[in-house]
């Protein structure tokens, strides 16, 4: 929707010594005009933590499915090289959620290696760490302490093909590899969240019978894999594996973001939340996917193409919780109060979006109109001043949708500030936020031709309206 593969152009400015400031800019959350000079490149991202709260909920970055070296194919394929950890990519791993400020990594580690270790091993302690106890007085999560003070609460994981639980607070013994509703609902009765990866390979008819809590509307390598790109989402082999490499490579072309030229929508998985989300509610989450096993080659900025830093800022999930524990973080999580941010695209302020009828509902919530009309309101972000940008700013558009069993309708689209409507019936409401990243020009060297090619930028969490 909205985009078009690009082509290569000759370059006519570069970055070169014109930039300066970084994301740490004294205000931001949208308090400070940004500066007169284009920003610095920055690998991390702009503080969050002290941005407003809304309606009473602290947003905060969270990382869904990710791999560390109890994943049997991470870590360049050999995770524990004579049974021994690897200590560097798990290092690699920890700066990759330290500079980007991630709050929350839900992790989700093959079960060929996370299974046969101890639970408590799947936290990734060291020594600078602190453990989260739960009620039966073990483990259950851990904060990773950064260097800077920062902390990131880690929360242990599964992924296989059949299902991948969140938040485990103790292994579930045979039934990582299983997709049924009782291997699901033994996940559930362990304290984890019911959660399906690669939505786009999976059959909507049996994920109905699951009992789910979430699935993946975006999932990376489901844009970056060949295979799944023209098998799952039906989108053809046209070169763009080779606009991606240049972005690593060329000098003047900022490597994180590569996201340009791969970032589409997963439409099948969007469909499979439009469809079930006629009976079901569901969760939506963006899933990073990162091994750190793919492209070791070192890019023009120091790092290798695929670095655990790079991928995890490429994009994260936003989600909505009074409070930074791992039992309201999975509260949260089960009431669908989550959207899925495009970070490397910019730092957004101030999206939002509820209903309002008898009472406020949040994104994720199910609300009947038998209770009276409901008024749907979103509003549109601005750029945070503290993200890179040059002098021209970017262009944002919203679209609200509506899905019934028939059919998606656009209900409207507007380019600034807040819209209200009256929801006209049943159906999965969602938004979705589109950037077209003109203020991204200092750092696209000579790929010009990405400033003026809209890319997603927000899905929203749905809203699921009955009769």
């Amino acid at each position: 929707m909205g985009t078009t593969e690009p082509t290569t152009t000759a370059p006519t400015t570069t970055m070169a010594d014109t930039t300066t400031g970084t994301t740490g800019v004294e205000g931001g959350c949208g308090e400070t005009a940004p500066p007169d000079t284009p920003i610095a490149w920055d690998k991390g991202q702009p503080d969050i933590s002290g941005c407003g709260a809304v309606r009473g909920l602290r947003e905060v970055r969270a990382i869904m499915h990710l791999h560390s070296h109890h994943s049997h194919d991470a870590c360049d394929g050999d995770p524990q090289p004579n049974g021994v950890p690897d200590e560097d990519c798990l290092a690699d791993l920890r700066v990759g959620l330290c500079v980007p400020r991630i709050d929350v990594a839900m992790l989700s580690d093959h079960p060929a290696h996370a299974s046969e270790a101890a639970y408590e091993e799947l936290l990734l302690m060291r020594e600078m760490d602190e453990p989260i106890m739960g009620d039966g007085g073990t483990p259950i999560a851990a904060w990773l302490n950064c260097p800077d003070g920062h902390k990131v609460l880690v929360m242990p994981g599964i992924e296989s093909g059949e299902m991948m639980p969140f938040g485990l607070e103790k292994h579930v013994t045979d039934v990582y590899g299983t997709s049924s509703p009782a291997a699901f609902a033994a996940i559930k009765e362990a304290g984890a969240l019911a959660w399906v990866a690669h939505t786009e390979g999976r059959n909507v008819a049996e994920l109905a019978t699951l009992g789910l809590d979430g699935i993946e509307l975006y999932q990376l390598h489901a844009n970056l894999d060949p295979d799944i790109r023209m098998e799952d989402l039906g989108l053809e082999d046209d070169g763009y594996f080779a606009a991606i490499i240049p972005f690593f490579l060329q000098p003047g072309r900022q490597p994180d973001l590569a996201t340009l030229a791969f970032l589409l929508p997963n439409e099948p998985s969007i469909v499979a939340l439009e469809t079930l989300g006629q009976t079901q509610r569901l969760t939506i989450s963006g899933g990073t996917d990162a091994h750190q096993n793919v492209f070791d080659s070192i890019a023009t900025d120091g790092e290798r193409g695929d670095s655990y830093r790079r991928m995890i800022r490429w994009f994260n999930n936003r989600i909505r919780t009074p409070e930074l524990t791992p039992q309201a973080v999975k509260a949260a999580l089960r009431a669908g109060n989550n959207h899925i941010v495009f970070e490397s695209l910019g730092t957004p302020v101030g999206f939002d979006f509820h209903g309002e009828g008898a009472a406020v509902v949040e994104m994720g919530a199910e609300v009947s109109l038998a209770g009276g009309p409901l008024t749907l309101r979103a509003s549109l972000p601005t750029l945070d001043p503290r993200s890179p940008q040059g002098p021209e700013a970017p262009e944002i558009r919203g679209v609200l949708y509506r899905a019934t069993a028939d059919e998606r309708q656009e209900l409207m689209t507007w380019s600034s500030g807040q819209i209200e409507v009256e929801a006209p019936g049943p159906g999965v409401y969602r938004v979705e936020v589109w950037i077209t990243p003109k203020h991204l020009l200092p750092y696209l060297g000579d790929a010009l031709q990405y400033a003026d090619i809209e890319a997603p930028w927000i899905y929203s969490g749905a809203l699921f309206v009955r009769p």
